[in-house]
């Protein structure tokens, strides 16, 4: 990480461990002297791992962008929130979005680009096809 991107307690990392674990998890503390975060992990591919904290040098974390909830699949899982919380202004603010996104998701599909979603290790990662 360079000093631009100063990791703070709770921001959300990826990361690898010194066994070659790739991690989820949010930072616990952070020793900038000596280079180092403990990260509570809650993704791991290894099982094992997950729930624990980990002490994981700098430069071998990446901040995780905050998530705007714009893609579908989120989509529907906060609109199936509002329905059990009977939020009825909410549902109808997201269900115009979710429609939003499928028509700007159908322009796409006819225009150049094409979307595939792959599922990895550690969740799903867009990929773009011209």
């Amino acid at each position: 990480m360079n000093r631009e991107q100063l990791l703070e307690i709770s921001d959300w990392v990826l990361g690898k461990t010194k066994h070659g674990e790739l991690v989820q998890g949010f930072v616990e503390t952070v020793d900038s002297l000596r280079g180092i975060a403990k990260v509570y992990v809650v993704k791991c591919d290894n099982e094992n791992t997950v729930g624990k904290i980990v002490t994981i040098p700098l430069q071998w974390l990446e901040r995780m962008s905050t998530g705007t909830f714009d893609d579908l699949e989120s989509l529907h899982d906060l609109i199936d929130l509002s329905l059990l919380i009977r939020d009825k202004a909410w549902f109808l603010e997201l269900a115009a979005k979710a429609e939003a996104v499928r028509d700007s998701a159908t322009e796409v599909q006819t225009g150049k680009a094409r979307h595939f979603s792959v599922r990895n290790r550690l969740g799903t990662s867009a990929i773009w096809e011209q």
